[in-house]
C-alpha cells in the first residue's frame, strides 16, 4: 500500500515548483521588470530632448548663420555704403536678386540691395510712408536653400504687395536708428533705413534681422528677406 501510494503522487510531486528554482524565477522576473524600468526611462529622456526650446543665444545663432547664408548664396556679394549716394548701384529689376550691384551694409546688420532709388522726392523726418513688401523667412530658407523669386505667386514671398488698400501699412519716418525704440514700432525700424539714400517710389530688398524687425520677428527671432516698394503720402 505505501508503494501504491507513492506512485501515485508521483506525478503530482512532478508538478509542484522545486524549492531550487524559486529564487531563479524571482530573479529573472525582477531583471524583466528593471529593463522595462530602464526603456521607459530612456523613452522619457528621449522625449524631453526632443521637445527642448532652444535658448535665446541659440536663436540668435541659427539667426546669424541663414542670414550669413543667404548673403554668400548664389553670387550674392555685401559691400559698405557709398559716403555719396549717388554712386549706389540698382539693380533695375524687381524680379530677381541680383549678384551683379551689392546688398550696401547698413546699421544693425541690415543690408539692401537697391531696385530704384525712386522719384528723386526727398523723404524727410515725420513724413508719412506707405509700404508694399513680401517677404521670405530666412530661416526656414537656410534649412534648404533655394533661389528665391519673391514674385513667384506659388513660392515666392509673402505680404502686402497685392492688397488694393494698404492704409494700414505706414510708419512715420525717423532717422532714430536704436535697436531699443525699433522694439516699440509694430513694423521695426529697420525698414526705414533705406530711406536716408532714396527717395519717394524707391524699391528695395532688404535682409531685415529680427532685432529691428516687425514686432513679430523680434519675439521669435526670426530675420526676413523683403522686397519693400515706399510711397509718401498725398497730402
Amino acid at each position: 500500500r505505501y508503494l501504491l501510494y507513492v506512485w501515485r503522487f508521483l506525478p503530482v510531486a512532478s508538478k509542484l515548483p522545486s524549492h531550487d528554482l524559486l529564487p531563479q524565477k524571482r530573479m529573472e522576473k525582477n531583471i524583466f521588470k528593471g529593463v522595462i524600468l530602464l526603456f521607459v526611462s530612456l523613452l522619457y529622456i528621449s522625449l524631453c530632448g526632443c521637445n527642448k526650446t532652444p535658448t535665446y543665444a541659440e536663436l540668435l545663432d541659427q539667426e546669424r548663420k541663414a542670414v550669413s547664408k543667404f548673403l554668400g548664396y548664389g553670387g550674392i556679394y555685401t559691400e559698405e555704403l557709398p559716403e555719396d549716394n549717388s554712386k549706389i548701384e540698382a539693380s533695375g529689376t524687381r524680379n530677381e536678386i541680383s549678384n551683379k550691384v551689392p546688398f550696401y551694409e547698413l546699421p544693425n546688420d541690415v543690408a539692401m540691395q537697391v531696385v530704384n532709388k525712386g522719384n528723386g522726392r526727398k523723404i524727410n523726418q515725420g513724413d508719412r510712408v506707405y509700404f508694399r513688401f513680401l517677404r521670405v523667412n530666412l530661416n526656414s530658407w537656410a534649412s534648404a536653400p533655394y533661389t528665391i523669386k519673391m514674385f513667384d505667386l506659388n513660392e515666392g514671398g509673402v505680404g502686402n504687395y497685392y492688397y488694393p488698400d494698404i492704409n494700414d501699412y505706414y510708419f512715420n519716418y525717423t532717422e532714430e536708428y536704436s535697436v531699443m525704440v525699433s522694439q516699440y514700432y509694430t513694423y521695426g525700424l529697420g525698414i526705414e533705413y533705406p530711406l536716408a539714400h532714396l527717395y519717394d517710389g524707391a524699391q528695395v530688398y532688404l535682409v531685415v534681422p529680427s532685432k529691428v524687425g516687425f514686432s513679430e520677428s523680434v519675439s521669435s527671432v526670426v530675420p526676413y528677406l523683403y522686397f519693400i516698394e515706399y510711397n509718401i503720402a498725398k497730402n
